[in-house]
């Protein structure tokens, strides 16, 4: 299993794009979190095969109406890193 945070930046608050992102994660049996961040941004750390990890990164870049994306970095996760075997929203 592959692990990798994701930041993605644009016109991402406001619009239900958490749980946009929360749908795609249960629709491709990822487990992780997602949140929004104080600098207008939406950060979330996922863990599944890289494949489907693939497909979510290039679902939430355009299957969301309302969402106006700049840009989205993605990063490696260090493995001793715990993410919840569900996917969850955090606040």
């Amino acid at each position: 299993m592959d692990k990798v945070r994701i930041k993605i930046f644009g016109k991402v608050q406001g619009i239900g794009y958490r749980w946009f992102i929360f749908e795609v994660a249960k629709k491709k049996n990822l487990c992780g979190w997602v949140r929004n961040l104080t600098d207008g941004s939406v950060e979330c750390c996922i863990k599944g095969c890289i494949d489907d990890i693939n497909d979510f990164i290039n679902e939430i870049k355009t299957g969301h109406p309302s969402a106006v994306i700049e840009k989205i970095e993605v990063s490696k996760v260090e493995d001793e890193i715990e993410l919840p075997e569900e996917f969850t929203i955090k606040y």
